[in-house]
């Protein structure tokens, strides 16, 4: 069943229970009125009769015609009894055959006055007390004329409720069609959304109510869609173009390797050319997936908890293995009182590959010159600054240094593939931490990281 016809029925079923529940409400206070009025003319009935025949003898000739044209005006289905202390009717003829039960008589006379229903008749019976005795009134007669207008409105208000469902049932699809008109234009809008066109976004109003947040998030959706499918392009043209160089000199070297019979010093230097350039292959091919790896499960394993400076002399030590000629040194300042205020929760080998590229990038390009490292730790958060004195970064490329396989026109000399500093930026970017590159050229870079203050992280 469709959304909106969900909501019509719904929709008409609570209309329909209010209205049904007021219908009733309605018709129980109207029937509970009409009976209210019945036995007050009742009641009327029982004190005109005792007027009427008990104190005849006290009231003047004029009071006792008007109550003689009042007793006129019967009822209809009237009978009226008056009963004497013996329970004998007594003043009048029988309007109608019957009697009344002595029980009733004799409930009446102990409680003054009752009011009942009997017979489908209502009935009303007093105590009356008289100088010549005391007496027992009873008024009762069947009440027509509310039975016809209880039943007129009872009609009434279930042909209006009848009705009334009817129109709640059209204004009801006519507001859910309403309703959902914003919902069905953006399921054709996301309808025309291709692989081809995915920079369209939907509409998103005045950003005010759900429909306008369910636009967002689609925009937002395709925003990373986008995203996704851009990588996947530049990924797939850059990954085949840094490839084909390292294959093509691979293969070149066999070619000519294989013209002629050559000499064993000159095989090894043939055999070391092609090492160093599947070693460059190897490195190419290591970065391009540590790259996807990220870019196709961003949020894994950022669930650890890793202390900074514990890590940064960690890969000193690396440094020292892999890089001989390494000069790193390792400073702090504003140390907090609590280790734990440098610990950050992460991946420690995500964090350990960004920091040791940008450590051998510092190494690499400042000729194995002094590499400072430093953590400091602030309200801001705790900063980590990477500074070398190498060849530095034109001031118009720093901003394009962090895109894959980019590579700054000074750095052409120097062996990398350009993946490194991608990876370690999104590295950086899943950690929620700042990352800046400060560079003068032929003086050196440094490159900060901000990591945000301990308590903020614990809400990541």
């Amino acid at each position: 069943m469709k959304i909106r016809n969900r909501l019509t029925l719904i929709y008409t079923l609570v209309v329909a229970l209010i209205l049904l529940a007021l219908s009733l409400y309605v018709y129980y206070l109207i029937k509970l009125n009409f009976h209210k009025v019945f036995y007050e003319k009742l009641n009327n009935r029982a004190m005109i009769t005792a007027q009427v025949f008990l104190e005849k003898d006290e009231v003047s000739a004029s009071i006792f015609k008007e109550f003689e044209k009042k007793y006129t005006q019967t009822l209809p289905g009237e009978m009226i009894r008056v009963y004497d202390e013996h329970n004998v009717p007594a003043f009048i003829e029988e309007t109608r055959k019957g009697d009344f039960p002595a029980a009733l008589i004799e409930q009446i006379r102990s409680s003054k006055k009752v009011e009942m229903d009997e017979n489908g008749r209502q009935l009303v019976g007093i105590y009356y007390e008289d100088n010549q005795g005391n007496f027992v009134i009873i008024a009762a007669a069947g009440d027509e004329s509310g039975a016809h207008s209880l039943a007129f409105t009872r009609n009434t208000l279930l042909t209006g409720y009848i009705c009334s469902l009817v129109l709640v049932f059209l204004t009801g699809r006519f507001f859910s069609k309403q309703a959902l008109n914003p919902i069905s234009h953006i399921v054709r809008n996301v309808n025309r959304i291709r692989a081809s066109n995915l920079h369209l976004r939907l509409n998103e109003g005045k950003g005010k109510d759900e429909i306008a947040e369910l636009s967002i998030t689609f925009n937002n959706m395709l925003e990373r869609l986008e995203k996704a499918f851009e990588a996947e392009k530049n990924f797939v043209h850059n990954a085949s173009h840094q490839l084909r160089t390292p294959l093509a000199s691979i293969i070149i070297e066999l070619e000519v390797g294989l013209t002629k019979a050559r000499s064993v010093p000159e095989y090894q230097a043939l055999l070391q050319s092609i090492l160093s350039e599947s070693e460059k292959l190897s490195h190419i091919i290591t970065g391009l997936l540590d790259l996807a790896q990220l870019n196709r499960d961003e949020n894994s394993a950022l669930n650890g908890v890793v202390r900074l400076d514990e890590l940064l002399w960690d890969l000193k030590e690396k440094a020292s293995r892999d890089i001989p000629e390494s000069r790193i040194q390792i400073s702090f300042s504003n140390l907090p009182p609590s280790s734990e205020d440098l610990v950050v929760f992460g991946s420690r080998p995500l964090l350990e590959i960004a920091f040791f590229n940008l450590i051998e990038n510092a190494c690499k390009f400042s000729g194995n010159q002094e590499v400072i490292v430093h953590l400091s730790v602030s309200p801001a958060g705790t900063r980590i600054t990477v500074r070398d004195t190498g060849i530095g970064i034109p001031a118009h490329e720093i901003e394009n240094v962090s895109k894959s396989f980019y590579r700054a026109k000074n750095a052409s000399t120097y062996s990398g593939s350009g993946i490194g500093l991608s990876l370690t930026e999104k590295i950086f970017r899943l950690h929620k931490a700042e990352f800046s590159i400060d560079s003068t050229l032929g003086k050196g870079t440094t490159v900060q990281i901000l990591f945000p203050p301990h308590r903020e992280e614990n809400n990541l």
